[in-house]
This record gives C-alpha cells, sequence and structure tokens, in this order.
C-alpha cells in the first residue's frame, strides 16, 4: 500500500455500516482506500481514531475531509406561494442541503395527512412592498394545520418581520429577491447547518478531536455532488443516461436520477443545476441495520413478496415465503439489500412517498448501486429485480460502485462549491 503522504490528503465517510478512509493525491485521484465494519460498541469517536491510528493518519491534519450519513437526514414540508417559481427553488435548496422534501403545498391546499416535518419552510413572492397575493396569503396561514418542529420563513422580506412576530418563526432571506431568478443560498446554508446539526450531536460526531469534527458534509451531498459530475462526462465513472443510482445503506437508501425519466404528470421538474439536471430522495425507512423493522414490515406485506423472494433464494422458497408471512424469517444481508432494491424502485415508479415524484422506469439506461449495503449484491441479482419492475424488452445496465468511487468523486469534485452556486 502507497502511504506517501507527499501532496495527499484523505477523506472520511462514516455510514451507518461501513467506515471509508481513502487516500487522494493532489488532484483528486484515488491512491487507496480501506474499509470497516461500523463498531457500535466502540462508538464513533472510538472506532475512528483506532482506524486513523492503525493507518499511521493524525486527526489533527487541516487537509482530512469528513462525510457522514449516520442520521439520515432531515424532513422539510414547504408551503409556498407557487410550485413552478418559489415552491421549485426552496424544494432545489433543500435537496441541496441535504434534506429531504417531504411534501409541497401552496398556501391554497388545504394540507391532508401532512407528514411530520422537521423544518416548516414558508415562501414565496419577490422582495417589494407591493406584496398583497403573499400578505393576504400569510394572513390566512395557519401553521398548526401542519405537524414539525421548527418554522422557517424564507419569502418577502417586506412581510417577514410580521411572520416572525406572530408565529415567532426563523427569519431567512428571499432566495428569490427582487426578481424570479435565484439569488442568495441562506436557504440553503440554514437547512444545512441544521441537517449537520441534527447529524452530529445524536450520532456523536462532534466529539471527534481535532480537526475531524470540523466541516463534516452530509454524504447524501457527496454523493449527489458525484453523481452529478458523472451525469457531467468529468468523473472515471462511465454514465449512460437516463439513469437512476441507489445508495443503499443501513438506515437509508438514498435514491439519485436524471429528470428526464420523471413522468409528465409531476409537475414542475427540479431546475437544471450546473447544466445538468438531477434529483434525488431519502427513503428513510429503507436501509439493513436502522431500518431493518421497516423494510421487513413493507416486505412482508407487499403483495409481490413471493415473486421477489423466487429472485433472490434458490431453493425453499415456499417455505421461506411462509416464515416471511409469520415474522419469522431471518433474511441475509443480501436480501435485506434486495428488499431496499426492490422497495425503492418499486415506490418511485408509483410516486408512492409523501414529495416523491413518479418514475418512467421504462426509459431507465442504466442502473448504479452504491454504499455499504449494495456491496452484498450480485450484479446478476440486481437485474433480476429490475425485471420484475420492467419489461423483457427493456434492461438496464447494472453497475455496482464496488470501490465507492461515486463517493471518492464527490469528495474531490472541483465543482463542489456547485450547490452554493446552484442556489
Amino acid at each position: 500500500m502507497n502511504r506517501d503522504r507527499h501532496n495527499s490528503r484523505a477523506a472520511l465517510d462514516i455510514g451507518s455500516t461501513v467506515i471509508k478512509v481513502a487516500m487522494l493525491d493532489d488532484a483528486g485521484r484515488l491512491l487507496w482506500q480501506r474499509f470497516y465494519d461500523r463498531d457500535f460498541e466502540a462508538g464513533i469517536v472510538g472506532q475512528v481514531e483506532s482506524i486513523l491510528e492503525s493507518l499511521s493518519l493524525s486527526g489533527d491534519r487541516d487537509d482530512v475531509q469528513v462525510c457522514s450519513s449516520a442520521n439520515g437526514g432531515l424532513r422539510v414540508g414547504i408551503v409556498s406561494l407557487s410550485r413552478r417559481f418559489s415552491g421549485a427553488v426552496l424544494r432545489d435548496q433543500a435537496l441541496l442541503a441535504g434534506a429531504n422534501p417531504i411534501f409541497l403545498h401552496t398556501f391554497d391546499e388545504e394540507p391532508k395527512h401532512a407528514s411530520y416535518a422537521d423544518i416548516l419552510l414558508v415562501g414565496g413572492g419577490i422582495d417589494g412592498e407591493d406584496a398583497w397575493p403573499m400578505r393576504e396569503r400569510l394572513e390566512r396561514f395557519n401553521p398548526e394545520k401542519y405537524r414539525y418542529t421548527t418554522l422557517m420563513y424564507a419569502g418577502n422580506k417586506c412581510l417577514a418581520e410580521e411572520f416572525r412576530q406572530r408565529h415567532r418563526a426563523v427569519v431567512v432571506s428571499n432566495p428569490l429577491s427582487q426578481s424570479l431568478v435565484r439569488s442568495g443560498n441562506s436557504v440553503f446554508e440554514t437547512i444545512r447547518r441544521a441537517y449537520l446539526d441534527d447529524l452530529v450531536y445524536k450520532e456523536g460526531v462532534s466529539e471527534l478531536r481535532g480537526n475531524l469534527a470540523l466541516g463534516v458534509r452530509p454524504t447524501p451531498e457527496v454523493v449527489s455532488l458525484g453523481f452529478q459530475r458523472a451525469v457531467l462526462n468529468r468523473s472515471a465513472i462511465e454514465v449512460i443516461a437516463p439513469c437512476v443510482l441507489l445508495d443503499i445503506g443501513g438506515a437509508t437508501t438514498d435514491l439519485h436520477y436524471t429528470v428526464e425519466i420523471l413522468k409528465d404528470n409531476n409537475g414542475p421538474r427540479p431546475i437544471p443545476m450546473a447544466g445538468t439536471s438531477v434529483g434525488r430522495y431519502v427513503f428513510t425507512d429503507l436501509g439493513i441495520v436502522a431500518s431493518r423493522d421497516s423494510l421487513l414490515l413493507q416486505l412482508r406485506s407487499h403483495p409481490r413478496l413471493f415473486e421477489f423472494l423466487s429472485t433472490v433464494l434458490s431453493d425453499d422458497v415456499t417455505e421461506n415465503y411462509r416464515l416471511f408471512r409469520e415474522g419469522e424469517y431471518q433474511p441475509a444481508p443480501e436480501v435485506l439489500a434486495a428488499g431496499c432494491l426492490f422497495l425503492a424502485l418499486d415506490r418511485f415508479a408509483q410516486g408512492r412517498g409523501p414529495g416523491l415524484p413518479a418514475g418512467d422506469l421504462w426509459q431507465v439506461a442504466q442502473l448504479i448501486l452504491t454504499g455499504g449495503a449494495a456491496q452484498a449484491l450480485s450484479e446478476v441479482i440486481a437485474e433480476k429485480i429490475a425485471g420484475l419492475l420492467l419489461p423483457q424488452s427493456s434492461k438496464p445496465a447494472v453497475l455496482i460502485d464496488r470501490k465507492y468511487q461515486v463517493w471518492v468523486e464527490g469528495m474531490t469534485f472541483a465543482g463542489r462549491k456547485l450547490a452554493a452556486a446552484a442556489v
């Protein structure tokens, strides 16, 4: 193993199932990397420090980049003046910050069974005194119809103080400013800080010593950058568009997709960012460790469970089907990972999930799988699962990212300021 530290830097990812360490040269090329299963008894601090010591890496280095996905992300609900302009901008900034927009409503919509949101984000209109459409709707707005922890306002600045006093909201600057062109990144920065605070304080990442706890980035943001880099042909990963990438982990399964595969009845699509147009969604209930119980519950009640088991098991399908239905079956990691893949694609095809658009899987030319849990899958099984949801005439190419190259590309992307620039 090349341990030459000259002009090199390290990258560290703390996941729900795997901790990854990579050494990169000054051009961002991978020199070597190591993977370690999470040791939950040792805890994040103990295991990370032990790993770094074994690799003769110091936590005091100022060139160690750290990201984490151990908590699964914030849930953001959005209420806006319109879906096409203010709603689309607020949604894109939440996505770029690593959060999961779970619904997008206009003020005129009556919320029906709105999911719980960590942040309820309210915005719309451009800055200016002539703000009667927005003022009228804000006067009628009742946040008690929603379930949330924090209320945030990012609309017309002339109405901000009145809204803050009425509802005790956190106020950030209006991303639409004085025009319909996006201006500033206050929503992105605020949600990203909230995401990291939630991730850091719940998972103990902040207790890391030295420079490690500084500048921690959400892994979904890093993977999104790596995916965008590949779609832009600025990556060693060869992408066949339109495509879908699934990051399957212990707590969540993150869906990344090129937006041309969305069905036409989804409404406004994400606004193109830096020459490409990709979207992301987090399935917070699909994972092989922390979300194992919810994953098994959904598989157990799925009408196509027998077909799924016939695809992933080589024998005793009928008996295992009976045990699965009765809650007595203990699936191997590869079956759990396959279940995450199956349910994520199935729900994406139907748009079944709060804030999840429907995708036309017939258009998918390539399926890319990454993440710690995805390593348990084989290309053959992944192809068969895709075949359950697609006609035989539509067979996407399957690429399993065995070396976590998407993560490496995201951590080293020279365009990592893309998120801030795009908003």
